[in-house]
């Protein structure tokens, strides 16, 4: 019989069932680009909570490769998707991602700085669901900025909110080299917790996700 142990992520990835074969090869190319793209962990928690939201207008702040944006497009085949990218060589393997796997004409992408765009942004209709994944520094001004674009009731998730750990240990490597993105975002999650609006739940998935429901007006 064999010996040997595995973490519990490891074991919690080996219970990962991807959308299908598509989505999946789509995963393969962005790690082996190495490139960001939400965790599997973090994938099928946000699987859970998109069957339960059933949102028709998702707001995506951080594209890259447009994984997750695929991801939502396909999870939610009657949503429209708005995604913001400020690298234009990303933003341009995204746009080629979403035609390839058919979901182009249910996602804009808008590049350039969130920051900006958001403040300018006029949506016809409130988002319903916003994903932020990107900046860590700028999570709570990327949420306030979508929180006006937002319908009564809509949820935001901020993945990666840990950091890799830095965020609650000062000593692992790295965490020095980090320590701005790492202040703010102590700072966002200590903003969060003082919103008596707000319902919120921070949870350890993947590299940490914060989990943020506005109240229904």
């Amino acid at each position: 019989m064999s010996d040997t142990s595995i973490t519990s992520k490891e074991f919690i990835e080996k219970q990962y069932k991807p959308i299908n074969e598509e989505l999946e090869r789509l995963r393969m190319i962005n790690e082996e680009d190495n490139i960001p793209l939400i965790l599997r962990e973090t994938e099928g928690l946000l699987s859970v909570l998109l069957d339960i939201c059933k949102p028709t207008r998702i707001l995506e702040i951080g594209t890259a490769y447009g994984y997750s944006s695929v991801f939502f497009a396909t999870k939610c085949p009657k949503a429209f998707i708005t995604t913001i990218e400020r690298n234009p060589k990303m933003a341009e393997k995204a746009l080629s991602n979403f035609k390839e796997y058919g979901v182009s004409d249910r996602i804009k992408l808008i590049e350039g700085d969130a920051s900006d765009i958001l403040k300018d942004m006029e949506v016809s209709e409130p988002f319903d669901f916003i994903f932020i994944d990107a900046g860590k520094t700028h999570y709570k001004e990327y949420f306030e900025e979508a929180e006006k674009l937002s319908a009564p009731g809509a949820v935001t998730v901020c993945d990666n909110i840990l950091i890799h750990g830095w965020i609650y240990d000062r000593k692992k490597p790295g965490a020095k080299r980090h320590r701005t993105s790492v202040k703010y975002m102590n700072s966002f999650l200590d903003y969060l917790k003082n919103r008596e609006d707000l319902t919120v739940s921070v949870s350890e998935s993947g590299d940490g996700l914060a989990i943020i429901k506005l109240n229904d007006k």
